[in-house]
């Protein structure tokens, strides 16, 4: 196994480079051999974001990569880091949420129990949330109304942090509509409709800076996500012959 690391970065000059080295240097022993790469996304970002990225690069130059995008894209971003990723295995993470135990716990869940897909979990009943109320509530009441009840999705967390065989998080790319933040929640949505080994692990929640978004502005965005997600998904019904077309596309056995 080899594990690419893509980080999404959007206007996080203050935090990025301490964060990032911070989370390299502390490479767990059994962990750091399979590292290959870590790549930075900057995503139109207006403050020194991409000046940090540089500075990292420079000081990690067998590891770290950086790729840029001329728009703030958090779909964009995750996608171009999935599609440059050259490990086995690639974990998507948050500049600050790198989280070595979701890491372990990931490649744990695929190397014994042959998961593909593996999604770091706010709702897990393991899962420690100290994010503020109003959040936490968003991300009920997304789980509940958008995900399990409008398209009885039966797991209980989309965004976040995630761990993809590199070829299935590829074909998900492929197939996507959608980008943005929905992307997250439509590569889900798409591995679980064509039948990918999905798993859910804790993960332990203490945010590190405030959030880039509000809830305020995150809420509108949430809803107009429904009809996406649900025309994505349309195209491949249940026990369709397009739907076994796709299924035998995607690898369905982990290394």
């Amino acid at each position: 196994m080899q594990l690419s690391i893509v980080i999404p970065a959007y206007n996080e000059a203050v935090n990025l480079e301490a964060f990032v080295t911070r989370f390299i240097e502390s490479a767990p022993e059994a962990l750091a051999p399979i590292l290959r790469e870590v790549i930075v996304v900057e995503n139109g970002s207006k403050d020194g974001t991409l000046d940090a990225c540089r500075r990292l690069q420079q000081r990690f130059p067998q590891l770290v990569e950086v790729r840029t995008l001329g728009r703030g894209s958090y779909g964009e971003a995750i996608k171009t880091g999935m599609l440059q990723s050259q490990g086995t295995h690639v974990s998507i993470l948050e500049c600050d949420f790198l989280d070595w135990r979701f890491v372990a716990a990931s490649i744990e869940a695929i190397r014994n129990g042959g998961a593909q897909f593996v999604v770091g979990s706010k709702r897990h009943r393991k899962s420690v949330d100290r994010r503020p109320i109003k959040r936490r509530m968003l991300t009920f009441l997304y789980n509940l109304v958008f995900l399990r009840i409008l398209m009885g999705y039966r797991g209980t967390d989309t965004h976040g942090l995630k761990t993809i065989e590199t070829r299935v998080a590829k074909r998900l790319c492929e197939i996507a509509m959608t980008t943005d933040e929905i992307f997250q929640t439509e590569i889900v949505l798409l591995a679980w409709r064509l039948g990918v080994a999905i798993e859910e692990v804790p993960v332990q929640i203490l945010e590190m800076r405030n959030p880039t978004v509000s809830v305020r502005r995150r809420l509108p965005k949430v809803i107009n996500t429904v009809d996406a997600l649900k025309q994505s998904l349309a195209r491949f019904p249940k026990d369709s012959a397009q739907l076994e077309e796709q299924r035998r596309l995607l690898p369905q056995e982990s290394e």
